[in-house]
């Protein structure tokens, strides 16, 4: 039964995928930018993905990261494959055997300037669900602040999905707002909201589990 459920009803898988779905974006538009700065090499091995002339007084602050490889055009390529990859382990092999290496890819995303956020979120996400997919199902009793936030999960995932979109359209018609505000959406949305929707996710599955025992 638990393997059943853990398969079949688990929203802790669902939002893994949307997590390393969501990082493996970002981490694109990374590659993206650094391909084409391709005719530039920056100076060090701090870089910025998109090419703006002061990071600091834009909401997005150029979109910084780290890479080995002080080459816009190698950095860009490999991370934008790194980021395919990653998409392919989200939602094609998340029950195989080879998933437990999808933690690595994130690291080498970092490494090639894939960003800092998308590298954050998607080892924690993808280490998480390795470590609850061995772990035995969740029966234990439920309590009501529980079942609240077991009830905000799709909700959570909701407005992750709807973040990336509306952050840059925000940015661009109010940039002065934007930036004002980057900061606290930093914290809130690239921090605080992916661990809430994994801590939401492992609630509600604990539930469905607890209610498919119970029936049986």
């Amino acid at each position: 039964m638990g393997k059943y459920v853990y398969k079949e009803c688990n929203p802790t898988k669902f939002s893994t995928v949307v997590l390393m779905t969501y990082s493996a974006i970002i981490g694109f538009i990374h590659g993206i930018g650094e391909i084409l700065q391709a005719r530039s090499n920056p100076n060090s091995n701090f870089i910025y993905a998109l090419d703006v002339a002061d990071p600091d007084k834009i909401w997005h602050a150029g979109l910084p990261a780290f890479s080995v490889i002080t080459n816009f055009l190698i950095s860009g390529i490999i991370t934008v494959l790194i980021s395919i990859v990653i998409i392919v382990f989200a939602n094609l092999l998340i029950e195989s055997r080879y998933f437990k290496f999808s933690p690595l890819l994130f690291i080498l995303l970092f490494l090639f300037g894939g960003g800092f956020v998308p590298p954050f979120i998607g080892i924690i996400s993808s280490t998480y669900y390795v470590i609850k997919r061995k772990s035995n199902t969740n029966n234990e009793q439920t309590s009501l602040l529980r079942k609240l936030i077991a009830k905000l999960w799709i909700y959570l995932i909701t407005v992750l999905i709807l973040w990336l979109p509306s952050s840059w359209i925000i940015g661009w018609i109010f940039p002065v707002f934007r930036l004002q505000i980057s900061s606290v959406t930093f914290i809130m949305f690239d921090i605080i909201l992916p661990i809430s929707i994994l801590i939401a996710a492992n609630f509600k599955f604990g539930i469905v589990d607890r209610y498919e025992y119970e029936r049986l």
